[in-house]
């Protein structure tokens, strides 16, 4: 009997430091003589049934392994960028394969979307990464009809509500649409499982069509100076039902409320629960640093922890 060929693979829940909370992620290991094709990519990842997989590519060159190219993909569809699978992946490689032998240590990965440096902390566990950024206000905003046909709960009652709301993307093929609730209590009211927003909803600037996913968003707290907030989110849509934690639209919120305050060359922190009401709390942490100008973003930065929960083969 012929063996059928098999990869490595490790699961992790990301943005957590306890089994079992936070968002699961699936790294799969990309054979050096194997460059597995698109469609086999897709099929792995419709296996594992997690809101992500990345499929992780041997050293971009001979004794380099702080230097890794990845792909993310759904179960539907490749993702030029994507937040826990990005944290995830690093604090994996950091603590699978410590080259350096400190307690920092740094490493760039390549995604679709562009190079992403980053550093852990071996101390502390927590992976900071200096993500790709391409921030996009869309002119057409999301009318708040479209979103509470998809969340009726939103109806009872009105108050507080937006006559629309943003549509943001922080790369070019990854939207949010951003969705600022009144109070902490409407996130539990939430409909799971329900239908989604009307994609006719969605007007993209020219050239900006893109997977697009709504973000609900309550704010818990704001310090005096305005730089430093808490957040508690959920990301609802058909697909995936709900996600436990979505570091590229914690990414897209943070740059927008920072926009928003607009003071220029000013760094703002952002600290974001997720995951809460579905019992899989996650701990998000982003920083962005506003321009000279005040009116772009400078930097992004996106932090959190990991822990592996599994490992095995595939047989593919």
């Amino acid at each position: 009997m012929v063996q059928s060929p098999s990869v490595r693979f490790v699961t992790l829940d990301v943005f957590t430091k306890e089994r079992f909370r936070g968002n699961p992620l699936a790294i799969v290991h990309v054979p050096l003589d194997n460059d597995l094709s698109q469609r086999t990519k897709q099929q792995i990842a419709r296996e594992f049934n997690l809101s992500e997989t990345v499929f992780l590519h041997p050293p971009l060159s001979e004794g380099n392994a702080v230097n890794r190219r990845y792909d993310i993909f759904t179960t539907t569809e490749e993702l030029p960028f994507a937040g826990h699978p990005t944290i995830g992946t690093l604090v994996y490689l950091c603590q699978d394969d410590n080259t350096t032998g400190s307690a920092v240590q740094s490493i760039t990965l390549q995604a679709k979307a562009g190079p992403i440096i980053a550093h852990f902390n071996g101390e502390t566990g927590v992976a900071e990464a200096s993500i790709p950024h391409n921030v996009r206000i869309h002119q057409t905003p999301v009318p708040l009809e479209s979103i509470l046909a998809a969340q009726p709960s939103m109806q009872r009652p009105k108050a507080g509500l937006e006559p629309s709301y943003p549509l943001v993307s922080i790369v070019k093929g990854l939207t949010f649409v951003l969705i600022n609730l009144p109070q902490v209590e409407d996130l539990a009211k939430l409909t799971v499982g329900g239908r989604g927003i009307d994609r006719n909803a969605f007007k993209w600037d020219d050239g900006w069509t893109s997977f697009t996913v709504p973000y609900f968003y309550a704010i818990v707290s704001e310090d005096k100076d305005r730089k430093r907030m808490r957040i508690r989110s959920r990301m609802i849509e058909p697909v995936c039902g709900e996600d436990p934690a979505t570091g590229s639209a914690a990414s897209a919120l943070s740059a927008y409320l920072a926009l928003q305050r607009g003071s220029a060359g000013t760094a703002y922190s952002f600290y974001i629960e997720q995951g809460v009401e579905m019992g899989r709390h996650s701990d998000i942490r982003v920083k962005v640093g506003l321009d000279n100008s005040g009116k772009s973003i400078g930097e992004v930065l996106l932090s959190g922890s990991a822990v592996i929960v599994s490992q095995g083969t595939l047989n593919i």
